[in-house]
């Protein structure tokens, strides 16, 4: 049933520069391939280390 709802691969993207999110809790808002905010959502947990190079 999926290959009847979706007919393209690709379902969603998002692009985020990871030195701009802050620690936490974030929801990240998914575009569709025409580059349109959709539905789609991810939540996600940030965390930052800094480590020696």
């Amino acid at each position: 049933m999926d290959d009847e709802r979706i007919s393209d691969d690709l379902a969603a993207w998002a692009c985020f520069r990871l030195d701009r999110l802050q620690p936490g809790i974030r929801m990240l808002h998914l575009y569709d391939s025409n580059g349109v905010i959709s539905r789609g959502v991810l939540l996600v947990r940030i965390r930052k280390t800094v480590s020696p190079a």
